[in-house]
């Protein structure tokens, strides 16, 4: 496969089918397959740990190995992938919109109909298998990003900064808010009351959730994760306008063209690396410095540290990751591996549920129930043993049929009509 000559916008023929393998943007499946890395390095230690640990200072590992091991997992990846993939779905927006004015309304009507689908995987997906479900936030901003879709490249960018700044700007306000309050007497005794009970429901959760994931039957399990989920979405201000933003930026880049020809871009490419991992590197060491110490039921100077970092440390690696890749690919390096990491990625919706469905049953009751028992190194290892059986079976997987399982789910039910399966 030359993946430059594969890496430009083809013509997608018939306006409401789905694009032909021959006419896909293969570095866009490159970038989504090395995204899959990152999203189940992160999501590693939320399978097996109760979130309310990783929401409090403490941590359940803290000897030198497990430390460094979670300060390089916050360093490189915590933040990171999830702007990734919210960058390329911005970016698949414009695709699947290119078209808009030849189509008149229906092309998007038919992309909120695929969002509705998308809705319906996330919410089974919380269900059935795991509260840190992403795509039901995607399918819901996605609803939004609708709405910009005739905005002017200025105002992308404009309220591409708005969103991403959001959670830093509400959680600042947050600290001068209860710093305000503690200054006063009366009203200190009663919030340090609130922050006391808070604390005292998180130790519950964290005692209840290591039980139940453990030793729980399906119902119980259930019960507890959309406990978990709840708490999630009450945190919708400080961490999911980082969706919204990245949406954005992906729609301004599909606009700009420059993923669908890299070798007419390499000079953008590189220009973004010289000026992005500097800053990456400055704000993800504060952010992995401040991680451990950031209490998310207290907003304080380290939150505001810790959501600044994310604000600017997972954006800034995020082109660093991307430059880096289109620069390998266009000079023909580590062709082998990206081909193979390409195939992942044109599974990227099976690929994640899998890992769901793999991870849940190493660690829940129903499963091996080694919940709470894999510590975080053996946590990366167990990723990367986990990734590379995807990478395999995408390859095996698509040497016989068009798309992935849910792919073609997806596909199928956008258009109201089954797709063809097989090759």
């Amino acid at each position: 496969m030359n993946m430059q000559t594969t890496g430009k916008i083809f013509d997608s023929g018939t306006l409401f089918q789905p694009l032909e393998q021959n006419k896909r943007i293969v570095i866009l499946d490159v970038l989504r397959g090395f995204a899959l890395l990152g999203i189940l390095m992160v999501n590693m230690q939320f399978f097996n740990v109760p979130f309310t640990v990783t929401m409090g200072e403490g941590r359940l590992w803290t000897d030198p190995l497990n430390s460094g091991a979670n300060w390089f997992i916050d360093f490189f990846f915590h933040g990171k992938f999830y702007v990734l993939f919210s960058l390329l779905f911005g970016m698949g927006f414009f695709l699947f919109l290119r078209k808009t004015d030849e189509a008149g309304g229906a092309i998007v009507a038919i992309f909120r109909r695929r969002l509705l689908v998308l809705l319906m995987f996330g919410v089974l997906h919380v269900l059935l298998l795991w509260y840190g479900d992403i795509l039901v936030v995607y399918a819901l901003f996605g609803f939004v990003l609708v709405w910009f879709r005739r905005k002017s490249d200025r105002s992308v960018l404009l309220w591409a900064g708005v969103f991403m700044l959001l959670p830093v700007f509400f959680t600042a306000f947050m600290v001068g808010l209860i710093n305000l309050a503690l200054s006063v007497p009366e009203a200190a005794a009663e919030m340090q009351a609130v922050f006391a009970g808070q604390e005292a429901q998180m130790n519950q959760l964290t005692r209840q959730a290591l039980l139940t994931y453990a030793q729980g039957s399906f119902p119980e399990i259930l019960s507890m994760r959309l406990t978990e989920y709840s708490f999630i979405l009450g945190g919708i201000f400080f961490h999911f306008p980082f969706v919204m933003g990245m949406f954005l930026v992906g729609m301004f880049f599909g606009r700009k063209g420059y993923l669908s020809d890299i070798g007419k871009n390499t000079g953008f490419f590189k220009k973004l690396l010289f000026i992005s991992l500097p800053i990456a590197l400055i704000a993800n060491y504060f952010l992995a410095q401040n991680i451990p110490r950031a209490d998310q039921t207290m907003p304080d100077l380290e939150l505001l540290i810790v959501n600044a970092g994310f604000a600017i440390g997972g954006p800034s690696m995020t082109f660093v990751y991307i430059s880096l890749i289109v620069l390998c690919i266009h000079r023909g390096w580590f062709s082998w591996l990206s081909e193979r990491i390409a195939l992942t990625g044109r599974m990227a919706l099976t690929n994640y549920l899998t890992q769901s469905i793999i991870a849940t049953t190493v660690f829940f009751s129903y499963g091996l129930g080694l919940y709470g028992q894999v510590n975080v190194w053996q946590g990366i290892i167990l990723t990367v043993c986990i990734y590379v059986i995807q990478i395999i079976w995408s390859q095996y997987w698509l040497k016989y049929y068009r798309f992935g399982p849910f792919e073609w789910a997806w596909r199928s039910l956008t258009y109201w009509k089954m797709q063809p399966m097989r090759k």
